[in-house]
């Protein structure tokens, strides 16, 4: 009985934590909507009214499309670009914690800050069309194609994130057993046969955390969208986060803005569950 009473006496603070700002905030959403409320008029319960106007709604489909396009491009170089890197870095070599450092030093500068940075080099001016030009290449339109905003927006969020992904893979690899890698050299295998048979197997939960999270990392994306693009060109770069912030807090339609958040979650929840289900089938 102590141990029951100890235990609830930690897990009490970050459970008040967890209620007040994430539960209770998640539940005034999902209420807010089913109303019609824009915080100068008293709320209207209109029921699922608010969710038929999004399903109706082709910015709505427009949005989840540069959505899924924007996963697309991000999350499968998060997944296997940092365990390479992982790789390379999890040696026993003189400065090898300063090689981690420096590809881990991306994650720790601001979004906002990434963002104007890469936006100045993606300027018409900036310093990759100018290297284009060197090899006798036209200039690129990097933030203002409607083709190529969003691979633009995907190479700034690779170059963040892969130090922050390799971490977890780093530390994946290092509670693999030597004896594993020992054994495999003594049956002749070689560097990728050895990472092939033994590396990839051992880190399937690790390359499922880091699916998860890369996931929901690109559907919530929001900050570069809004630094660098503002959602343009002609909507081209408009998230479904983006959409939610537009209706939010520039039309002010709370409403309809938490229906879109919830659908939102839907589809989070929905791409996590097909992806342990795709995880485990490997696995058996």
């Amino acid at each position: 009985m102590y141990k029951s009473i100890h235990a609830w006496a930690f897990l009490a603070p970050a459970a008040i934590l967890l209620l007040l700002f994430s539960i209770v905030p998640s539940a005034a959403a999902l209420y807010l909507s089913f109303t019609s409320y824009n915080i100068f008029e008293p709320t209207q319960w209109v029921g699922l009214q608010n969710y038929k106007a999004v399903v109706q709604d082709t910015e709505f489909w427009k949005a989840m499309f540069n959505t899924f396009y924007y996963w697309i491009l991000v999350t499968p170089a998060l997944v296997v670009l940092p365990v390479f890197i992982a790789i390379l870095v999890n040696q026993s070599l003189i400065g090898i914690k300063m090689f981690r450092l420096i590809f881990y030093f991306p994650a720790l500068v601001s979004v906002v800050v990434t963002a104007f940075l890469w936006g100045w080099m993606f300027q018409s001016e900036g310093i990759f069309n100018y290297l284009l030009s060197l090899a006798g290449s036209e200039p690129v339109k990097w933030l203002t194609s409607k083709y190529m905003v969003m691979p633009s927006l995907a190479i700034v969020t690779v170059w963040q994130g892969l130090g922050y992904y390799m971490l977890f893979y780093l530390a994946g690899l290092q509670s693999v057993p030597e004896d594993l890698y020992e054994a495999a050299e003594l049956d002749g295998a070689g560097f990728w046969t050895k990472h092939v048979n033994i590396t990839f197997p051992m880190l399937k939960p690790v390359i499922f955390f880091v699916a998860v999270v890369s996931t929901m990392g690109a559907f919530k994306e929001f900050t570069l969208m809004l630094a660098m693009t503002e959602g343009g060109p002609i909507g081209a770069s408009t998230t479904v986060v983006y959409m939610v912030f537009d209706q939010a807090f520039k039309q002010l339609d709370m409403g309809y803005a938490s229906a879109i958040s919830f659908i939102l979650f839907l589809v989070i929840l929905l791409l996590t569950l097909i992806n342990k289900r795709s995880m485990d089938e490997r696995g058996a």
